[in-house]
């Protein structure tokens, strides 16, 4: 009994340290990261795990660098949906960050291309 108790507090253990130091990652997105598309109406990216909405965003931009003007993301749970006007064919760059609800704070970019 002892012993299942020690392997039981040492798992619990792990657990506890792997949640401690988890950060909310991108697990996809669509457009999909790096994919050539026709032009989306909205860009989703799916995080690890839930996100706070009033702390996490994600922009838009052109090849050039120029802002693709769009309202604010919306979050729900571990998805953040950005809403965007009508792409021209070209290259965009998705430039996302996060605070996930245990507090980290992550960040990244991505890109796609958008064909006729």
């Amino acid at each position: 009994m002892g012993r299942f108790l020690g392997i039981a507090i040492a798992l619990a253990g792990v657990v506890a340290a792997s949640e401690a130091s988890a950060h909310a990652t991108l697990e996809r997105a669509r457009p999909a990261v790096g994919s050539v598309t026709q032009a989306p109406a909205e860009i989703r990216l799916w995080f690890s795990e839930r996100i706070e909405a009033r702390f996490s965003r994600a922009r838009l931009i052109t090849r050039d660098g120029a802002a693709i003007a769009a309202p604010s993301a919306v979050v729900n749970g571990n998805e953040l949906v950005l809403r965007v006007p009508r792409l021209r064919p070209g290259t965009y760059r998705v430039m996302w960050s996060v605070l996930s609800v245990d507090t980290h704070k992550t960040e990244g970019a991505f890109s796609f291309e958008v064909r006729p």
